[in-house]
């Protein structure tokens, strides 16, 4: 205590001084001219440097200073989509090719070994409507009807919308979660006619950089919505996975690809930590079909999106899905090199 004592007398003493010295008396002397001068005297100097700043400033506004900003009222506000363009394609970053070889000739066996078909692709993960790295494909085929995959663009339509379903939440676990093909025909019905409809998600699939693939309005098959038989290259399908992990708007829906009940979980369901969309269906001619997009970490930790399509011949379920289990493996240790690729 007598320490703070001694520092606030020593305070006390500063500041008789310095209220003392003929300094401040001379400085206190002129502000009472100030006050006591005619008001006249007073005001005109302040209104000239008034004058003064506001040329000045006006000067540096005309002399580099961005133009203000004009602001524009409308009766009705216009939404903004949810996600911009996608910029033009930059330069990709190629993956080793000693790699592919090894995958595909893994692939190769796994077709022969369980009497299917299979159709691989693997791509680097990247920002919505980009692509980084060079993107894998493997098998004999290249393509298929997407079946009940279709229903992730169709739920990112859904919610560019100003309107949505009450029920999303549920729609989506449905949809995405349990492959319920009732609910994905609920979530496309809801963005309009099928013209309409396909529109929307088509414009999906152009923001993911994606030109091409257009969704199927019509169908020769009885019973069977035209839009699960939208023709969907593995390529491009691996290439939107990749994006969707990039585009955290998305992830209402992204989020429903984690947690996917036990009968679909088979294929890349089985890699820890991966993301999925898994449907079947069956051709003309009554071959079975399993599809399957996700999202999965590598053996060395590098995320990728990745689209499967396996045909096993009719009621040969069950080949077909152990082959994707073999095909989820192999992925799993072998793509390397897709560091480039990121968010």
């Amino acid at each position: 205590m007598t320490g703070r004592r001694s520092s606030s007398g020593r305070l006390r003493g500063t500041g008789r001084r310095i209220t003392a010295s003929s300094g401040y008396r001379g400085a206190l002397g002129s502000a009472r001219h100030v006050w006591h001068a005619p008001l006249p005297l007073v005001v005109v100097p302040m209104a000239l440097v008034l004058l003064a700043v506001i040329v000045f400033g006006a000067s540096r506004s005309a002399n580099g200073r961005p133009a203000p900003v004009e602001v524009t009222t409308s009766g009705t506000p216009t939404p903004s989509p949810s996600r911009t363009p996608p910029p033009p394609p930059g330069p990709v970053e190629p993956v080793a090719d000693v790699n592919l070889a090894v995958l595909r000739s893994q692939v190769e066996g796994i077709e022969s070994r369980y009497g299917v078909r299979v159709g691989l692709a693997v791509a680097g993960v990247a920002p919505v409507g980009q692509r980084l790295t060079a993107t894998w494909t493997a098998g004999s085929l290249t393509s298929g009807p997407t079946w009940g995959t279709l229903d992730v663009p169709i739920a990112l339509a859904v919610l560019d919308l100003d309107r949505m379903p009450s029920n999303l939440t549920y729609l989506l676990t449905k949809s995405i979660s349990e492959s319920s093909l009732s609910s994905d025909e609920a979530l496309y019905t809801f963005l309009g006619g099928a013209d309409d409809a396909a529109q929307a998600v088509d414009k999906v699939f152009q923001e993911f950089g994606d030109p091409v693939t257009t969704v199927a309005t019509s169908t020769d098959r009885q019973g069977v919505p035209p839009f699960t038989q939208t023709d969907w290259t593995v390529a491009s399908q691996s290439e939107f996975a990749g994006q969707l992990w990039c585009s955290s708007g998305d992830w209402y829906v992204t989020s429903r690809m984690r947690h996917v009940d036990d009968e679909h979980s088979y294929g890349f369901g089985g890699v820890v930590g991966s993301y999925i969309k898994t449907s079947e269906g069956t051709t003309a001619d009554d071959s079975v079909v399993a599809r399957q997009m996700a999202i999965i970490p590598t053996s060395t930790g590098e995320r990728v999106g990745v689209s499967l399509v396996v045909t096993a011949p009719p009621d040969r379920t069950g080949a077909a899905r152990e082959a994707a289990d073999a095909v989820a493996g192999q992925v799993y240790f072998t793509a390397r090199g897709f560091e480039a690729g990121h968010c």
